[in-house]
C-alpha cells in the first residue's frame, strides 16, 4: 500500500519536478547537456535563413526541437525507428518515417537543413551516416548536431563511440561540409556532476538487457541531482575555463557547394 502511495506521489509530481525534454528542470540528471541543446538549437533555428523550407531530423524522437524550426518549415521530415517515433500529430508539415541514418529514406539534394541531435554515437556507421547526410542536402544546405564527449554508457546495446571536437571536424570535413562552428558545451564540473547523477539513475548495467532508467532514484534522488548541478555550473563557472572536458558537442556545418567536393 505505501509503495503504491508512494509511485502515485511520483507519478504526478515528477513531470514539476523534473521537467520534460527539452525543458528539464535543474533536477533531472541531464540538465546540463539538455540546457545547452535547447539553447543551442535554438540558436540554429535562428541561423537558419529564409523560409517555407524543408528540414530534416534525423532521430527525431519525439520531435523536442520541431517547435524552434516551426516558423520556417514548410516540411518536417521525422525519422527514426518505429518503437521511438513520435505518433502523429496535428501539423501537417511533420512527415515521419521509419529508417536509420545509414539510409535515409529521403531524396536527393531536397533538404534545406538536417539535424542529428545525440545520434552519431550510436549509428553502426558514421561514415555512411555523414556521406547520407550530404546526399539529402542541397548544395550550402546547413548541417546541425551534437553528440556527446563524455557520457556513461546508455541505450545500450546500441552505443559505439565518444567524440572530440577534432574528431567531429575530421569527419565532418572528409565528407565535404565547412565547419562554421563546434561548440562545447560546459566545462569538467558540469561533465562530472552529468556523469555521477546519470550513472546513478541508470544503474548497474547487465549483459543482454537493455538500459535500464530508475523513476525512484530520478524523483526521490532530485534534491541531491539538483545540488550537483548547481554545484558544477557554478564550479564551471568560477575554475572550469579549460575547454578540456566538455560533456557534449554541438557543430553547425554547410554542405560544400561544389559536388564534387
Amino acid at each position: 500500500m505505501v509503495g503504491y502511495l508512494l509511485n502515485g506521489v511520483r507519478n504526478r509530481l515528477a513531470p514539476v519536478v523534473l521537467g520534460q525534454h527539452p525543458r528539464n528542470t535543474i533536477f533531472s540528471f541531464n540538465y546540463t547537456n539538455v540546457r545547452h541543446l535547447a539553447v543551442f538549437m535554438k540558436n540554429c533555428a535562428e541561423t537558419l535563413p529564409g523560409s517555407g523550407l524543408t528540414v530534416v531530423d534525423v532521430g527525431a524522437g519525439r520531435l523536442p526541437y520541431f517547435a524552434d524550426f516551426s516558423p520556417k518549415v514548410a516540411r518536417y521530415l521525422a525519422i527514426d525507428y518505429d518503437e521511438t517515433l513520435a505518433e502523429e500529430g496535428a501539423d501537417d508539415r511533420v512527415h515521419r518515417s521509419v529508417g536509420a541514418a545509414e539510409a535515409l529514406p529521403v531524396g536527393t539534394a531536397v533538404a534545406d537543413a538536417v539535424l542529428m541531435n545525440q545520434v552519431l554515437e550510436h549509428v553502426e556507421c558514421p561514415e555512411k551516416s555523414f556521406a547520407e547526410v550530404r546526399r539529402v542536402l542541397r548544395p550550402a544546405g546547413l548541417f546541425f548536431g551534437s553528440v556527446p564527449h563524455i557520457s556513461p554508457v546508455h541505450l545500450e546495446p546500441h552505443d559505439f563511440r565518444r567524440y572530440t571536437d577534432l574528431g567531429v571536424r575530421q569527419l565532418l570535413e572528409r565528407h565535404g561540409f565547412e565547419v562554421l562552428s563546434i561548440e562545447p558545451s560546459g566545462g569538467v564540473f558540469s561533465a562530472a556532476a552529468l556523469l555521477l547523477n546519470m550513472d546513478w539513475v541508470l544503474g548497474g548495467r547487465q549483459d543482454g538487457r537493455p538500459q535500464q532508467f530508475s523513476d525512484n532514484r530520478a524523483f526521490w534522488g532530485a534534491p541531491v541531482v539538483g545540488m550537483l548541478n548547481v554545484l558544477g555550473l557554478v564550479a564551471d563557472r568560477l575554475f572550469g575555463g579549460s575547454r578540456r572536458s566538455p560533456a557534449n558537442l554541438g557543430w553547425i556545418a554547410r554542405r560544400h557547394p561544389d559536388s564534387s567536393h
